[in-house]
């Protein structure tokens, strides 16, 4: 089978809007989506932070990304496209979530990708910063999840011989220093890839570790950061993006995405330490690679091209 890699990427660089759970912090000027790639199947679009999937009612009043998206199509004002046709939604991110998300340009290559996500044929990276250092620097975290207060979710423990973890994430820690105040403060990153997709999964799995996504009100509200400060309060957005995505389309092309953060002052051009561990980590050479992320974290969070046509 022949594969060919398809992405652009932008220069540089779940629907819980009724819940308290995604009050988080939004970007001080509301971007609209920006559309990183196209092609006769999908759009993918750079979702911006602080924006529900769904219209906002109960919180802010604002429509949701899918709704902006198809006014701006019809204003004429979608940047990246001039496709004017139907779409379809295929996954979701969280509110606080940036980055790649794909739309269907109709409803086989919807039905296709759904598909995809529910085998677990979809390569998945996200990066996130924490304020506090993890428990562990790099591994598994795996567990069933449960239902917290005021819309939260949290992670239980599945006892042996018990049906598999509900939700497995992958992820491995590296310091940075972040862009403010000064050039030096001291952050964590995490770079993560779900193997499942469970609501919230990627901001538990943060929070499990002792190291919650920063600015996430949610999870991150009251945990004392390495600056003494606290891990929500104060930061202009949550710190996760989906960072890296590949999936084989219907004609057996393999599309890959890679989305550098473009909002928020500590993944901005002003922050040296996080461009430099995005390029240490291998963002940049992703693009056509049949293995990504081999060389680092001992290949822990490696994934090839193969397996996304691996039988069940």
């Amino acid at each position: 089978r022949r594969l060919r890699s398809i992405a652009r990427v932008p220069s540089r660089a779940r629907d819980d809007a009724a819940t308290a759970a995604d009050d988080a912090p939004a970007p001080s000027s509301r971007r609209a989506p920006v559309v990183i790639h196209e092609d006769d199947d999908v759009l993918v679009i750079d979702k911006p932070a602080g924006m529900s999937f769904h219209n906002d009612d109960l919180v802010t009043n604002l429509p949701g990304v899918l709704s902006t998206v198809r006014a701006l199509q019809a204003s004429g004002e979608l940047r990246g496209s001039d496709y004017t046709g139907e779409l379809h939604s295929v996954h979701r991110l969280d509110k606080i979530t940036s980055g790649i998300l794909l739309l269907a340009k109709n409803e086989r290559v919807a039905s296709w990708l759904a598909r995809q996500f529910a085998r677990r044929r979809v390569h998945k990276y996200y990066v996130a910063l924490s304020a506090r250092k993890p428990s562990k620097k790099m591994g598994t975290v795996q567990g069933d999840m449960a239902q917290a207060r005021r819309g939260a979710y949290k992670l239980t423990r599945v006892e042996p011989g018990e049906s598999p973890p509900a939700a497995v994430t992958k992820f491995a820690s590296r310091g940075v220093r972040g862009a403010s105040p000064g050039g030096d403060r001291p952050l964590r990153m995490l770079l993560m890839r779900p193997l499942t997709g469970k609501t919230h999964q990627l901001r538990v799995c943060a929070k499990s570790l002792g190291a919650p996504v920063l600015g996430d009100a949610a999870y991150a509200g009251g945990a004392k950061s390495l600056n003494d400060g606290d891990g929500a309060g104060g930061e202009d957005r949550g710190y996760l993006h989906a960072a890296a995505l590949r999936v084989a389309m219907p004609g057996g092309n393999v599309m890959d995405v890679v989305c550098k953060p473009t909002e928020g002052r500590e993944w901005t051009h002003l922050s040296a330490g996080f461009h430099n561990a995005w390029v240490s980590c291998g963002f940049d050479e992703l693009i056509g690679r049949d293995e990504w992320f081999g060389d680092f974290a001992g290949g822990l969070l490696a994934s090839r091209r193969d397996e996304l046509f691996e039988d069940d």
